[in-house]
């Protein structure tokens, strides 16, 4: 990579980790919130279900930004409006007042990924190893939140992990750091799929379906994984409270995230990314399981493992959008995919709420098994559908 290259990998792998960081700290005292207000799981659930759809609907306003004003201004709007919005979840008197600040956390932060991803696949040559890496920040900052959160909030309280976050996302936001030209990138050296222009738009559906999918289970993992641990793990460590103990674990399993992020860039760059997806999306699903039906150690085990092949997948489905897709669409391209993946993705805090409060937490990851299975479904047929019409000659992207 170019100075230029590792300086935009660099700074949007920081701002995706606090994207995400400051996206989970729900998740993580989600306990805590349920005993303070006196509501329900579900109660809970459908309020980040609601903050979720706002940060996909944002998605479609902020690829048309992030194409027309700025990639770079769209992501320090982003990181630190959302920061705002954390301090006034830090102030919420009741589960409402909690409610409208999630929502105003998930419209400012969901303008974050089609900016950060546009500037990335239209800036780096090496685009699947540069989103792996910028994927390795993202994930550094999901393993490392519920650790923090439950940390803070264990010694002072869960609004004090809102406002860790808030100060972090908020000093980031106004640092000065430079803004690249936007339209001087670099298109990717590696060879692209050559399909006629009508025939891009089949893959770039399924890709849609799966990222849809990839959401789905996201959003489901982080917000109920520390939940599932600090009831079902069943260690006592020192004597620590559950809550601090899951967050605990659910950043040792997350941490993987950081490895397969990286591995899966790597992968990305030196085999056939169709092929490569089919194979990486079908090892998530005996984790998933394994989690579902099984407390303890295999618990932990399997959680770590799930992390780390659901996000080896990653950078090589994201960079699939771009390889179907016209650099000047690219934005709005990955705005629809934010939208599919956290649109879909948001209701998995509704359906595993419900759940989480009739057979049990452990049945939101056997539900989460299933849209991994679809996502492999949808993996083998782009597969066998740009394989059995790729040509000699082809037309860019449209």
């Amino acid at each position: 990579m170019t100075p230029e290259e590792r300086r935009i990998v660099a700074s949007t792998g920081v701002a995706h980790g606090l994207n995400h960081s400051i996206d989970l700290v729900y998740g993580a005292v989600l306990a805590v919130i349920l005993i303070e207000f006196g509501t329900t799981n579900a109660v809970l659930g459908a309020l980040a279900t609601v903050s979720w759809l706002a940060y996909a609907f944002t998605a479609i306003p902020a690829g048309e930004m992030a194409d027309r004003l700025g990639s770079q201004r769209t992501v320090a709007l982003s990181i630190g409006g959302a920061g705002v919005a954390a301090l006034m979840a830090a102030a919420a008197p009741n589960v409402w007042v909690l409610g409208v600040a999630l929502v105003l956390i998930g419209i400012l932060g969901g303008l974050y990924h089609p900016a950060g991803l546009s500037l990335i696949t239209r800036g780096v040559r090496s685009r699947a190893r540069a989103l792996g890496i910028h994927g390795a920040g993202g994930n550094l900052g999901t393993a490392l939140a519920p650790l923090l959160t439950a940390a803070v909030a264990g010694a002072w309280s869960w609004r004090a992990a809102f406002v860790v976050f808030a100060v972090l996302s908020i000093a980031v936001s106004i640092a000065a750091f430079r803004s690249p030209p936007d339209g001087e990138a670099t298109r990717s050296d590696r060879p692209r799929p050559r399909l006629r222009a009508q025939s891009l738009l089949v893959p770039l559906a399924l890709m849609f379906v799966i990222n849809a999918c990839f959401g789905f289970v996201f959003r489901g993992l982080t917000l109920f994984l520390p939940l599932h641990l600090s009831q079902n793990l069943g260690f006592d460590v020192f004597g620590f409270e559950p809550v601090v103990i899951g967050g605990a674990a659910a950043t040792i399993a997350l941490l993987f995230g950081v490895a397969g992020q990286y591995a899966g860039g790597e992968l990305g760059e030196r085999f056939r990314r169709e092929r490569l997806l089919v194979p990486a999306a079908a090892l998530t699903v005996p984790p998933l399981l394994v989690m579902g039906l099984w407390d303890g150690w295999l618990l932990l085990i399997g959680a770590s493992a799930f992390v780390f092949f659901n996000f080896l997948a990653q950078p090589t489905a994201v960079a699939m959008i771009s390889d179907y897709a016209a650099e000047r669409l690219q934005g709005r391209m990955y705005g629809l995919t934010s939208l599919t993946g956290f649109g879909v993705g948001a209701f998995a805090g509704l359906g595993g709420g419900v759940l989480a409060d009739g057979p049990g937490v452990q049945w939101v990851f056997v539900m989460l098994a299933g849209a991994a299975v679809l996502t492999v479904v949808c993996a083998m047929a782009i597969n066998v559908y740009v394989m059995t019409r790729s040509e000699p000659e082809g037309i860019s992207p449209v």
